[in-house]
């Protein structure tokens, strides 16, 4: 039987007293040691005891959410409902993942909402994840590298996975594309290997010279 990462202590939240606090039983991640306070949980349904997941700072994970793999809340993000964070998974600020919410991996920070069935993935081309910030708002699904910013918002039914390298930046009245790797231009990179030819020039013949 695995050992236990954390326990829940009996120090309550200020504000919602059914949620405690954990407290690291070993050492979880290169930041978070044994003996380490963490976030609130509601019970030991919300955390994972394996991987390296974790709740820190004044981040919450309540209801029936799950949160496992290698994911980690922090600052006064919550997780809750029926909503699941897994992979590696960042959600920081005062983000909120709520519903039926599903990210297996992404970047979330601000006074963002993940909400409904809303999904955030890795692209199976390229690993890039989205990143979703200041005040927007996610029903859909995204992946890939994407960056919603502002107070933009991706409706239910939406489905946004990109597989380039590209970068594509969803803004309330905008979007627009940052190339990466020298692609906004047509320069070619020669393949690994390549030596180009060497020309030979004839020496030109002295006079008197025998033919």
């Amino acid at each position: 039987m695995n050992e236990k990462k954390y326990e829940i202590t009996n120090i309550a939240h200020p504000q919602y007293p059914w949620l405690h606090r954990i407290r690291a039983l070993r050492d979880v991640r290169e930041d978070v040691y044994a003996g380490d306070l963490g976030g609130y949980v509601q019970s030991g349904e919300n955390l994972s005891q394996d991987g390296q997941s974790w709740v820190a700072g004044n981040a919450i994970a309540a209801e029936e959410s799950y949160v496992h793999g290698d994911a980690i809340l922090w600052d006064y993000s919550c997780v809750r409902g029926n909503a699941a964070v897994s992979g590696p998974s960042r959600i920081g600020g005062n983000a909120i993942v709520e519903d039926y919410a599903v990210i297996t991996a992404g970047y979330v920070h601000g006074d963002v909402h993940i909400s409904g069935n809303a999904k955030l993935f890795a692209n199976s081309v390229t690993g890039g994840v989205p990143v979703v910030m200041e005040r927007a708002a996610v029903y859909g699904e995204l992946g890939g590298e994407i960056e919603v910013r502002e107070n933009a918002v991706i409706l239910p039914g939406i489905t946004i996975d990109n597989p380039t390298s590209d970068t594509i930046h969803i803004g309330p009245d905008d979007i627009a594309i940052e190339r990466k790797f020298k692609r906004e231009s047509s320069i070619l990179t020669p393949p690994p290997g390549f030596q180009p030819e060497q020309k030979t020039t004839a020496k030109k013949r002295h006079r008197g010279e025998e033919r």
